[in-house]
């Protein structure tokens, strides 16, 4: 454990100077840095510089060292080789790779020197797994001593994946440049390295020396937070826009959700990808991830952009009652459009993907069979959404109150004026069907365009007798994506109509310009005509008449009267009637008073 926490602590420091620089002058590849691969293949010379050890054998020797630089990085270093190059003896300096073994498959990206003839050129390449592509062809370069090529070379890649090749054939820093690319193929590594390809005559031919990888430009922008999401109910990923450092990256502590700190986190094949894993599991709802005390390469502690939400449904198959239909527009307004409303009859988030909308064929079976939605959409528990063509066009014709609450669909199944089937359907078949024909609507209503049949009990069956009716037009004839206004309170034992305040002052000062006249009925189906009167009975505002309300709602009076002149100081008497198509009436009186400011 000691020796973990030590080895987390070096990695650590390395990191937060996140830089490679080697000059051998410490005579060894043990430290400062450290050095993995084909070691005893290797040796420091001499002249305290890197070189490829005698062989009896052909064979492809690698050396590696960790590097976490991919972009906005310079790469300088001098090679030489003591021979002739060719295709059987060739370098390669692997400026990023994703694996230690330079000999196998892996992504990143090489300098290669060494190709058959005097004249040899300095080549830039990407590697995908074992397939390798040329991305800078360099110029062919004579040299003076056809046994001897050295060159000091430098590499750039900027922030938007630019590479620029130079080299100076003569170990300086006199730069030629090779070329220029862009590629973005590769943006994360782990380690920088040589490889030796070589005959058995020229195994000891290699030396390289003055490796150094460092930033273009210092980085001194924070990590941050990109996003976070849920892969099963007891994982979530947390992706950031950089990589980071490993100790402050997997400590569970830095992370929080209402549902406190994971009990682990993990490094995923993604460099800025961490798994996020909590004791138990995820209850359905939207959660909020916060970050504290994370840090990048270079030691920039993440900053404010530290907190990503995220939203979770544990799996779950409806079943029958759990989606219920509760609105039903089938003879839309002329430029209208038809529309279904449902209804979450559960405690919980449902997920809506696999929804099914259908009509009947003549058989009476489900047909013109259309999915809600192809992409998850959660519906809260008692919520009601709208499923149409057009949610911009029902918005525009009906008061809307939930904008949100709207799946726009490509098409729907064919819903005629006078008659129809609704259907649900869900993975494991009929959810609810409800038939519904012209003859449901009041029968005083004259016209039945765009006036939509709203259901009034969802603990009765849809095709109850009386269990859908006409929308109130007191409510503007639909209420999509709010509660029905036929829809009946099975809580209240008495209607009732009251004043929210019994004094008003029409004066446009913004307090208590209207007097809003509140009213709750047991029964749904009702009619409503409301007069005022002065308090010695005259009539002077007929406010409604024979108008078809909702069980519950409101109206409100401006203080004008009929003539459109404004009513005297004094006390008013609100009548409220109201009779159904039963025989049924009730009626109420109010009392206010109309007021005004004293000069």
């Amino acid at each position: 454990m000691r020796k973990s926490l030590l080895f987390l602590m070096l990695l650590s420091v390395k990191l937060t100077f996140a830089q490679v620089s080697d000059d051998f002058s410490d005579g060894n590849l043990t430290s400062n840095p450290t050095w993995v691969g084909q070691t005893s293949l290797y040796n420091v010379n001499t002249s305290k510089q890197l070189q490829s050890s005698l062989s009896s054998i052909a064979q492809i020797v690698s050396l590696s060292t960790s590097s976490f630089l991919a972009v906005n990085t310079k790469w300088e270093f001098f090679v030489q080789m003591n021979f002739d190059p060719s295709s059987s003896n060739q370098a390669r300096i692997y400026l990023i790779s994703d694996h230690q073994d330079l000999n196998g498959p892996l992504n990143g990206y090489f300098v290669q020197i060494g190709e058959s003839g005097s004249a040899d050129s300095y080549d830039l390449y990407k590697q995908t797994g074992t397939i390798v592509t040329k991305i800078i062809d360099g110029a062919a370069k004579t040299r003076a001593n056809v046994n001897i090529l050295l060159a000091k070379i430098s590499v750039t890649r900027s922030d938007v994946g630019k590479w620029e090749l130079a080299t100076d054939i003569t170990g300086g820093t006199n730069y030629f440049l090779e070329g220029t690319v862009t590629d973005l193929t590769h943006t994360n590594t782990d380690w920088f390295g040589v490889r030796c390809d070589y005959t058995a005559t020229r195994s000891s031919g290699f030396i390289f020396d003055d490796f150094s990888i460092a930033e273009l430009i210092p980085d001194v922008t924070p990590p941050a937070l990109v996003s976070a999401k849920v892969l099963d109910e007891f994982n979530v990923e947390a992706v950031f826009s950089e990589r980071l450092q490993p100790a402050s990256a997997l400590m569970a502590s830095n992370y929080s959700t209402s549902l406190g700190t994971p009990i682990a986190v993990t490094a995923t094949s993604n460099a800025n990808v961490y798994k996020l894993t909590f004791a138990s599991p995820l209850p359905s709802g939207g959660y909020k991830l916060t970050v504290t005390n994370v840090k990048d390469l270079k030691g920039n502690q993440i900053g404010t952009a530290n907190t990503a939400s995220f939203f979770y449904v544990k799996p779950y198959i409806l079943k029958k009652g759990d989606v219920l239909i509760s609105e039903v527009l089938s003879n839309p307004k002329t430029g209208g459009v038809d529309f279904i409303e449902i209804y979450n009859n559960t405690n919980q988030i449902l997920d809506l993907k696999e929804l099914q909308l259908a009509n009947i064929d003549a058989t009476g079976s489900p047909a013109n069979i259309k999915n809600v939605s192809s992409t998850s959409v959660y519906m809260p528990a008692k919520t009601y959404w709208v499923l149409t063509t057009s949610p911009t066009v029902v918005k525009q014709q009906y008061n809307t109150k939930f904008l949100d609450q709207f799946i726009q669909m490509s098409s729907l199944p064919t819903f005629n004026n006078d008659k129809g089937s609704v259907v649900l359907l869900g993975t494991n078949g009929l959810l609810e069907q409800f038939d519904y024909n012209e003859g449901m609507h009041i029968a005083l209503l004259q016209d039945g365009d765009g006036v939509s049949l709203e259901r009034v009990s969802f603990t009765r069956e849809a095709n109850a007798y009386g269990n859908f009716k006409s929308a109130a037009q007191a409510t503007g004839f639909a209420t999509p994506t709010f509660k029905n206004s036929q829809e009946e309170d099975i809580n209240l034992l008495k209607s009732k109509v009251s004043l929210a305040h019994k004094t008003f002052s029409p004066d446009g000062d913004g307090f208590e310009d209207l007097l809003q006249i509140d009213y709750s009925f047991v029964n749904n189906g009702n009619f409503a005509t409301v007069n005022i009167y002065t308090d010695r009975g005259v009539l002077v505002r007929k406010l409604e008449r024979n108008t078809s309300i909702a069980t519950a709602g409101n109206f409100s009076w401006d203080g004008l009267t009929d003539a459109g002149k404004k009513s005297r100081v004094g006390i008013y008497i609100v009548k409220f009637d109201a009779f159904a198509l039963n025989g049924k009436m009730e009626s109420f009186k109010e009392t206010c008073v109309l007021a005004a400011k004293l000069n």
